[in-house]
Formats: structure tokens, C-alpha cells, sequence
């Protein structure tokens, strides 16, 4: 078997510079294939070249068509990118969410190989190194409540810790998020803007306001917002999270009572 040259010579060299100076560590094919174009006139060559590099170890690919450029082989294993950036690399339409998020607003110390994201086009799974990225799909009309922060010089948007709550409730409701939930709940409630969670409430599910107002009224937050909402709608009932089998009558909601004692 042929041993593969790591040797970066000068024009790649200034080439891969070029790259990280115009789109940052992360490019897409047409994004490189743009800067090659003053070295490689022709476009076989140019994709032919970008092949070899990635064979080399100094394009290291994150999808198809998407790639993180290495400036020193030695420490190209200890993932000193943020995954945050890859995330919104791997799809500009989405947000931060979940762990990810509350450990972006120092509320979640504990390391995660799990990234989640909230976007509105079609979920996906992706693989990268060490770390699984997954993308949740919401309606347009949930994909709101986050904001652009700074990563490694990039912006990526990151959602605020009223929206991760409502987020966890609408599409992570078992047991064990719902217990991390009212965890984090009690623990920063000073931090929470609990009337701007309400009124993002209002955008959901008859069933995510119903979870909410009970733990609000766990927390001695007042409710009453979400309360009228639940009192117009006396049809049926929800659930806290499957296994949930307490009934509360206010809120027409079975309830787990191991999560809020």
C-alpha cells in the first residue's frame, strides 16, 4: 500500500491559509474550489487536489461537500473547534438547544457528546469525530428565541434559556428530561424571565402549556396566563411524559410526582 505524502507544500500551504482567512475553519467544496482556482485552472485538478489534501489528513470532512481545515496534523484529534460552530456549520438554519445551550448560560456543567439543534428543515443525524450533531424539526411558527452569540469567531445562534425549557418540553418529554427541567427550574429560577416563557408558551401545544403552568405552580410562579388557556380548552386531558398516571384537575394533566417532590 502506497504511503500517503502529509507534507504540505508551499502552495497548499498558502492555499488552505487563504481559505481559513476568507470562510474560517469550516468550507464547503465551492468555497474551496473558489480559492483553488488561482493555483489549479482547471476544475478535475482542483477537485482532484482537495481529494488528496482530505487523504492527507489536512481537509477533514464533516459531511459531504463540508470540511474542517487542519493548520497542524499534531492536533488535529483533540477537536479544538467548538462543536457549537460545527453544528451551525453543518446546517445555518438552526439553532442550539437542550445541554448544549443551558451549558452555553453556565447552567449545565457536565460534558455531552450529544449536540442539539432546532431547525425547520427535515431532522437529520450527523457524525463527527467523537460527537453525534441531531436536528430537530419544528414548524416555522416555533423557530424563534434564540440569538446570535460569538464562537471561536463565529456567530452562531444559540437558543435562550426560556425557549431550551419550552424546547425540552415539546419534544423531549420523558421521565428523565422532565426531572433535569425542574431541576434547572429551581435552581436558576432568579435567572429566568418566567413572563417571557409564558407568552413563548402561548405558540405551543395545549399539552406543553398544561406541563408548564404545573411546574410553574410547583416553583410558586404564577400560572395565571397559561391558566386561562388551559381553562378554554376542558377537552380531554395530557400527559406529563408517558408513564405520568397522578391526575392534577387544574391543569387536566397526569403527573409524575417523583419529578417535582
Amino acid at each position: 500500500m502506497a504511503l500517503i505524502n502529509t507534507v504540505l507544500s508551499q502552495k497548499d500551504s498558502r492555499l488552505l491559509e487563504q481559505a481559513i482567512l476568507k470562510h474560517g475553519e469550516i468550507a464547503d467544496i465551492s468555497q474551496l474550489d473558489e480559492i483553488f482556482q488561482s493555483a489549479y485552472s482547471r476544475k478535475s485538478d482542483r477537485r482532484r487536489r482537495v481529494s488528496l489534501l482530505a487523504r492527507a489528513g489536512w481537509l477533514i470532512r464533516i459531511r459531504r461537500g463540508l470540511y474542517l481545515i487542519v493548520t497542524d496534523l499534531s492536533a488535529r484529534a483533540s477537536g479544538s473547534l467548538s462543536t457549537l460552530v460545527i453544528s451551525n456549520a453543518l446546517n445555518s438554519r438552526s439553532y442550539i438547544s437542550f445541554a448544549n445551550a443551558l451549558n452555553w448560560n453556565g447552567m449545565f456543567d457536565q460534558l455531552t457528546k450529544t449536540v442539539g439543534a432546532i431547525t425547520t428543515a427535515r431532522p437529520r443525524n450527523y457524525r463527527f469525530q467523537n460527537t453525534e450533531f441531531r436536528f430537530l424539526k419544528v414548524e416555522e411558527k416555533l423557530f424563534f428565541g434564540f440569538s446570535g452569540q460569538r464562537v471561536d469567531g463565529k456567530i452562531v445562534n444559540i437558543g435562550e434559556i426560556e425557549k431550551v425549557i419550552l424546547d425540552y418540553l415539546f419534544l423531549r418529554r420523558n421521565a428523565a428530561t422532565l426531572t433535569l427541567v425542574i431541576e434547572k427550574l429551581r435552581e436558576y429560577q432568579s435567572k429566568f424571565d418566567f413572563a417571557k416563557m409564558i407568552e413563548y408558551a402561548k405558540a405551543y401545544n395545549i399539552t406543553v402549556q398544561r406541563n408548564l403552568g404545573f411546574l410553574l405552580d410547583s416553583l410558586g410562579v404564577s400560572s395565571d396566563p397559561l391558566h386561562e388557556i388551559a381553562r378554554s380548552n376542558r377537552k380531554g386531558f395530557s400527559k406529563m411524559h408517558p408513564g405520568a398516571k397522578t391526575f392534577n384537575a387544574k391543569w387536566r394533566l397526569y403527573y409524575d410526582p417523583g419529578i417535582i417532590e
